[in-house]
């Protein structure tokens, strides 16, 4: 009954943006790296989530290139879909969403997030972390955030909170007619 409810929240989330796909707001794609050497070795977790506050418009995160040393399946919990290695959708319907990977310590990790959303007054947020079985690692909760602000002017609708220097680190991939322009001068 719960996958079927999640399956529904999805489909209306689906709708809401197939419907109005001319008013909804395409945002840049974001590169993440996490360098989990200083961190020790063994199992730990890495935390994904999107979380929609009540009232929120309808948005989606679009987590792609996932890598590292992964640890089995993720753990889906709310409105998210998909599979490693390929792409995983969050919505922000019913609070959202959460993907939790059991990963190996040790080495690099990475992927890329870029948004969909419609006009609003209320955001959502985006956040990654990294933990073990007692306590968060690199730092003291998440190593950072992506706050969706569908109210603000075009271009600065993504307010990054810096992620943590030591073992995360974010990247603002340049649109294709930016990367084109930035070879020819």
């Amino acid at each position: 009954m719960i996958r079927f409810k999640h399956f529904l929240s999805w489909l209306t989330l689906a709708a809401a943006l197939t419907g109005t796909c001319g008013q909804a707001a395409a945002t840049p794609l974001y590169h993440v790296d996490i360098d989990t050497a200083s961190l020790g070795s063994g199992q730990a977790f890495l935390e994904l989530y999107f979380l929609g506050l009540d009232g929120a418009p309808a948005a989606t995160a679009i987590v792609s290139s996932l890598t590292g040393a992964l640890d089995g399946a993720a753990d889906l919990t709310g409105t998210v879909t998909g599979t490693a290695p390929g792409t995983f959708v969050f919505g922000n319907a019913g609070g959202g969403g959460d993907l939790v990977q059991g990963i190996q310590l040790g080495g690099k990790f990475g992927f890329d997030v870029s948004f969909t959303m419609l006009p609003g007054d209320i955001g959502t947020t985006f956040g990654w972390a990294l933990f073990d079985t007692t306590h968060y690692l690199g730092a003291d909760g998440d190593l950072g955030n992506l706050f969706l602000q569908p109210f603000a002017p075009a271009g600065q609708q993504i307010l990054v909170a810096a992620p943590s220097t030591r073992v995360s680190s974010l990247t603002k991939i340049p649109e294709p007619s930016t990367a084109a322009l930035m070879l020819v001068a």
